[in-house]
């Protein structure tokens, strides 16, 4: 493979262009899933050295570079990444590559789905943090705070710890459901 292939801005250099090892470079491009279109951005920066690249040599290499590429792993893995699918693994129709990043999707969307559940048990922590907070920031008789502020602030705390422990379970109840790694809930120190 010829080391002179570029970065994925497509540019490419005057001694690429000169090299001319387009099945090289094409196999490279296929290899990292890039589009066939980047060709395009080659052959303008070779035209200013007056080089013309070979098409078919380059999309001889694409294709071998795309079977590479086109495989079960990295489509599981982009649709677990929650990306979408390779436009070329799709316009080649690579159907182990397709039904895995389709299984990859499933599995992105049910995290994201237990990460809501987070979501919320984060913010009623929040909230709960903060109730505490200012119940503990009058001295321990109270004074600053009516006694009905101190009832209802901590009726408000206690409403939140409970609504807390029912998202817990349901977070929990998600995860065993979907068989999911478990989330580490944090302490409320």
């Amino acid at each position: 493979m010829s080391a002179s292939v570029l970065s994925s801005c497509a540019t490419i250099s005057e001694e690429a262009c000169r090299a001319g090892s387009w099945q090289d470079i094409g196999f490279e491009d296929g290899e990292k899933g890039r589009s066939r279109s980047r060709l395009a951005n080659i052959a303008e920066t070779c035209a200013k050295y007056n080089v013309v690249p070979d098409r078919v040599a380059y999309i001889r290499g694409l294709e071998e570079g795309l079977v590479r590429y086109c495989t079960p792993d990295t489509g599981y893995s982009s649709g677990r990444n929650g990306q979408p699918p390779n436009a070329e693994c799709e316009a080649g129709a690579y159907s182990d590559y397709l039904d895995a990043h389709a299984d990859g999707v499933l599995v992105y969307q049910l995290y994201a789905e237990r990460d809501s559940l987070v979501d919320r048990w984060q913010n009623r922590r929040d909230k709960y943090l903060d109730v505490r907070s200012r119940l503990d920031a009058v001295d321990p008789d109270g004074e600053g705070l009516s006694a009905k502020e101190r009832r209802r602030l901590e009726s408000w705390a206690a409403r939140l710890d409970h609504e807390m422990d029912d998202i817990r379970i349901e977070i929990r109840a998600f995860e065993r459901i979907h068989d999911l790694d478990r989330w580490t809930i944090p302490n409320l120190d």
